[in-house]
């Protein structure tokens, strides 16, 4: 029938399109406005991952994508996405709020097109746990990524979001509708099948349900016991017992500063040389990792002895609310003084809330330092150096437990200050390696000064990075907080007792951030709380790390001996490395060895129960 005749005569009887016009017609624009917005929705959802994914390509980080999986993988919660908004906007449209249905498409177009650009640099939408960390101390991190280059994606985007409407004018076919319904179906097993890297979450979906779990996440069963033994080779430390009773202790808490970035562990560029130093008369653990790549969690862990749970946020570890026998309050009740000296501001990710009531006597920050170079997340590393000695000299005639916490390192790695920068910065790379040069200076000027108090000699000096850093060594991997590859999580411990080694020992007993607070209650002798779960590391006893991640969703990760894994909580996926054979984690073994792979899942998600249950009560 040619097409003027049909437009005259209408649909053809029997055709899907005309079933969907008669129904159309009797239900008036209540059916049709709906179907409308959440097909708007659903082909928004799929420019901007279009995009996305584009973007990802031009930067080198969307192999894992070249499967026929992906595009049930990526575009799956887009439907489920567009489904709730078939439900909410037939609502609106029935009870008249036609207007308020589209607005909340505008709303939603919008919200889908400025999370391209953070998807493509972080590898996720905004979570909950990102919107918790924003705040005026991260100003200066937000800024760096406001460029021209987000910008025009966005812009992108937004003229695909305004056009739709105006491109979808009726519902389509019902023989379409099966495309969607096979989306629900293989999506779920797509995620598993292929190398998404957290960019399939749907913008919305994503900070809802990283809300909710934190609103409403409870511990789950608990299991027996740890299903993975701890293996791998350790060294008899037991004469350090002891080798800092009564002594000065200074834990350095080093900024986003990996393993792989110290020459101790490695690296070709020197950027530490006070530090490098200072290290060749300790004890250089070689295993040695954070609980959580991010400031907050880490702490607790280390001043506790205890480990931090998924989907917490900072007020779950204030005092009174999670169980903490603090290191600083168990030394201060054996006469020491204690005192934190932070370069950043105890405001940032809510960190006042964990560090007070924990026993020190002094809590500085950038605040209370002041400085010369003040920005939105802190002062120079040199003025809280200064201040470290002038409380030191307020009572000289104590031994002090001082917590020294510089923050050069911190993206954007432009920490202020006058320190040297010998690095050429034409890189990330190279400004970050320029700020901790900078940071050293100011470590170096604390030794110095230690030295000149003729009280150097006399120090336990215990360094540690909070967490690493990463730059791109794995796709979508920047910064710190989004996945615990070796460069988020594989951090410096090393350990300088009074008086030092003539030359450095290297012990390769993996080592977790619960495992340190008993460590230096060893060296001093002091007894160590039943509550810490972790071990002293001078014994030799293989050891275990257990880490997480709760950004780019729940990644849970273990290390012990030479083999790491690690579980994506949503959808059970279990990585396994060789780090022996394959330390830049490219080779996943849990197909070949799936037994081990297995033995892994039970034991983190067991373990994630375990600390829920210990942070937020069963």
């Amino acid at each position: 029938m040619p097409a003027r005749q049909e437009e005259r005569e209408g649909p053809v009887r029997g055709r899907p399109e005309g079933v969907v016009a008669r129904a159309a017609a009797v239900l008036g624009s209540s059916a049709v406005e709906p179907v409308r917005i959440a097909l708007c929705l659903l082909l928004a959802g799929a420019g901007a991952k279009l995009v996305l994914v584009g973007l990802r390509a031009l930067d080198g980080a969307a192999a894992g994508l070249a499967t026929p999986w992906a595009l049930s993988a990526m575009l799956y919660q887009e439907v489920w996405a567009a489904l709730a908004a078939l439900a909410l906007a037939g609502g609106l449209v029935r009870v008249g709020a036609r207007r308020t249905a589209w607005a909340g498409y505008a709303l939603a177009g919008l919200y889908t097109a400025a999370n391209v650009p953070i998807a493509r640099q972080f590898g996720t939408p905004l979570t909950w746990a990102f919107v918790e960390a924003t705040g005026g101390a991260l100003w200066d991190s937000i800024a760096a990524h406001v460029t021209p280059g987000n910008a025009a994606p966005v812009g992108l985007v937004l003229l695909w979001v305004a056009a739709l409407p105006r491109l979808v004018r009726r519902p389509p076919r019902l023989a379409w509708a099966a495309l969607p319904a096979l989306l629900l179906a293989l999506g779920p097993i797509g995620v598993r099948r292929c190398e998404t890297l957290g960019l399939h979450r749907n913008a919305i979906a994503a900070l809802v349900a990283t809300r909710l779990a934190r609103m409403t996440d409870r511990p789950g069963p608990q299991g027996q016991a740890a299903a993975v033994a701890a293996e791998g080779p350790a060294i008899d430390l037991t004469h350090l017992n002891g080798a800092g009773r009564g002594r000065d202790v200074i834990w350095v808490l080093l900024e986003s500063t990996g393993a792989r970035h110290l020459s101790a562990y490695g690296a070709e560029v020197e950027a530490t040389p006070r530090l490098s130093t200072l290290a060749r008369g300790g004890v250089v653990f070689e295993s040695a990792y954070t609980s959580y790549p991010e400031s907050i969690k880490s702490l607790y862990a280390l001043l506790c002895g205890r480990p931090p749970a998924p989907n917490t946020g900072a007020a779950d570890y204030a005092a009174g609310r999670a169980e903490c026998e603090a290191l600083p309050e168990l030394l201060r009740g054996r006469g020491y003084r204690t005192g934190l000296f932070h370069s950043g501001r105890f405001v940032y990710l809510g960190m006042r809330a964990l560090v007070e009531g924990r026993g020190f006597e002094a809590l500085h920050d950038a605040q209370t330092i002041g400085g010369e170079f003040a920005v939105s997340f802190g002062t120079d590393d040199a003025s809280t150096a200064r201040r470290l000695l002038q409380w030191i000299d307020e009572a000289p005639e104590r031994p002090f437990f001082a917590l020294y916490m510089p923050i050069a390192g911190h993206h954007p790695y432009r920490s202020p200050g006058r320190g040297s920068r010998p690095f050429a910065a034409s890189s990330e790379l190279e400004h970050y390696r320029n700020d901790l040069y900078s940071g050293d200076e100011a470590l170096g000027a604390l030794i110095d000064g230690l030295a000149a108090r003729g009280r150097l000699d006399e120090v336990l000096w215990v360094i540690e990075g909070d967490h690493g850093e990463a730059f791109h060594e794995h796709a979508g991997n920047f910064a710190h907080s989004l996945f615990v590859y070796e460069e988020n999580v594989h951090v410096p411990l090393i350990i300088v007792p009074p008086r030092a080694f003539a030359t450095p020992v290297r012990a390769p007993q993996v080592a977790g951030a619960v495992d340190v607070a008993p460590t230096i209650a060893a060296l001093l002798e002091v007894p160590a709380p039943p509550s810490w779960t972790g071990r002293s590391l001078l014994t030799p006893v293989p050891g275990t790390a257990r880490f997480f991640s709760d950004y780019n969703g729940v990644l849970l990760g273990l290390r012990t001996g030479s083999w790491k894994c690690i579980v994506e909580a949503e959808s059970g996926r279990v990585r396994l490395f060789d780090l022996s054979r394959d330390p830049g984690e490219r080779r996943d073994l849990s197909r070949e060895l799936p037994e081990r792979a297995q033995a892994c899942r039970e034991d983190l998600l067991d373990w994630a129960a375990r600390s829920r249950a210990a942070v937020r009560g069963g």
